[in-house]
């Protein structure tokens, strides 16, 4: 045995880019999508509701 250590490399694949990219829309989904307009609107209703109350 060398004392080398393996270099490793500080890149990632391809694969692995669309992998991460697919879980961080689906834990973050685009705030211009029509549900997300319909969360944010429900949601201002909500709160002035509440504040006039």
């Amino acid at each position: 045995m060398s004392g080398k250590k393996p270099t490793v490399p500080n890149t990632i694949s391809d694969r692995q880019m669309a992998d991460l990219s697919r879980r961080a829309q689906q834990a973050n989904p685009s705030m211009f999508t029509d549900a997300a307009i319909k969360r944010r609107l429900a949601s201002q209703d909500q709160q002035r509701k509440a504040d006039q109350s």
